[in-house]
């Protein structure tokens, strides 16, 4: 029997189990308070801000001190044309009590504003995106370009007069909400692999 179609949410979500378990590390709870900018806008000359907020992350227990998180957005409304995101940081863990950890996770993620430590973030329409300003960006668009179109659903509605400005588009703008074949999970996460050297 075929898997259904994933949302982008659950599709970043599984990537996230699958790095959580080749991480073979340790789940650390985060601060209540670890949100990371992501919009903002002015609507009578008072400013709103979107974010993401963490919940947890995931130590990593191999040679390269990574930390992965799942990200979902919050805040204000100019967070309502995001979803969620799979951020990736380097911190040094070693002899640090859990509460240590978090706060250093806490402070690195606060200070990548803007997707800058996302691997990928996923719009509210589905659409999945790499910021050109992440450290990630540039090699995530290489690697995944060339195939992401054979994991989009078959009766996505695509319009391809219109693309986004100020992010590395994966994908031209769709007009229902994307759905991705279920193997798309595992081709991003040896991606994401390939891209931290895990």
């Amino acid at each position: 029997m075929e898997r259904k179609q994933l949302s982008a949410r659950q599709l970043l979500f599984e990537v996230y189990s699958l790095l959580k378990d080749r991480l073979n590390g340790k789940e650390i709870k985060l601060p209540p308070e670890t949100i990371v900018e992501i919009a903002s806008a002015y609507r009578c000359g008072k400013r709103r801000i979107g974010y993401t907020g963490y919940e947890t992350a995931i130590l990593s227990e191999n040679d390269k001190e990574w930390v992965v998180a799942f990200g979902t957005k919050c805040g204000g409304y100019p967070a309502n044309p995001y979803n969620c995101d799979i951020a990736a940081i380097l911190i040094s863990h070693d002899g640090k009590s859990d509460e240590e950890v978090a706060k250093e996770i806490y402070k690195a993620l606060k200070r990548g504003s803007y997707f800058s430590n996302s691997l990928i973030y996923a719009m509210a329409d589905g659409q999945l995106f790499t910021s050109k300003y992440s450290q990630f960006g540039q090699k995530v668009f290489e690697l995944l370009r060339p195939k992401v179109q054979k994991f989009r659903a078959p009766n996505l509605e695509i319009d391809s007069r219109y693309f986004t400005m100020d992010l590395v588009d994966l994908h031209s703008a769709v007009e229902s909400t994307a759905q991705y074949k279920p193997e798309f999970a595992v081709s991003l996460f040896v991606t994401f692999c390939e891209v931290l050297a895990l």
